[in-house]
């Protein structure tokens, strides 16, 4: 951390902002010795006025726009799902539970986006307790916010996944108390999004 004092004496980190944060004021240098020649000396991007300084030979300069914080809507680069976008969080649309193997009596969300399913804890559902499942991308349980539907989706040259006992390779769709064998556990799927509620319409009454 580099602390700078401003004009009107306020104190602020220079590696986040290249002004100060409170007046907006210049930067006034900031002695950490006596130095005979510029040494050694750290010289601030402006002073009051916005005149900038110019530095001496030697002396430390923040380069231009350093420490300025970034916007708080820059784009990261993340794909974020609809319903995440929409609402401004991610809602709960169903759960998985493991009713045999390690993590039995445990429940996993599923969220309005395709979950990705496996051991790390990368995974939107992670099944940390079972070995017989991939680490990573095992499978993905999808919902289509569009026609309001879930499908369990494999992922390539996996084996052992079921739906009702009927061996997995090609994108599944689930219904309400589907057992869903993965590896050595079971689980049955529960959806919260249905015919009588979605997160779009609410509660259908009748």
């Amino acid at each position: 951390m580099a602390l700078a004092e401003c004009s009107n004496g306020h104190l602020y980190d220079t590696d986040q902002y290249a002004t100060c944060p409170y007046c907006q004021g210049g930067i006034n240098r900031v002695e950490f010795s006596e130095p005979t020649s510029g040494v050694g000396r750290t010289v601030g991007i402006g002073t009051p006025g916005g005149v900038p300084i110019t530095p001496e030979i030697g002396a430390t300069v923040a380069p231009a726009g350093y420490g300025t914080p970034k916007a708080a809507n820059e784009d990261t680069g993340k794909t974020v799902a609809v319903m995440q976008k929409s609402m401004n969080t991610d809602p709960v649309v169903g759960w998985i539970i493991c009713i045999e193997g390690t993590d039995k009596g445990k429940d996993y969300r599923v969220f309005g986006k395709n979950n990705t399913i496996g051991r790390s804890e990368k995974m939107d559902i992670c099944i940390k307790g079972d070995s017989t499942i991939s680490r990573e991308n095992h499978a993905k349980l999808a919902y289509d916010i569009k026609h309001n539907v879930f499908h369990l989706i494999p992922a390539d040259n996996v084996n052992g996944i079921y739906v009702n006992d009927e061996p997995v390779y090609v994108p599944t769709q689930l219904h309400a108390y589907d057992l869903i064998e993965l590896g050595e556990s079971k689980f049955v799927f529960i959806p919260f999004c249905s015919e009588q509620f979605t997160w779009q319409d609410g509660l259908r009454k009748g």
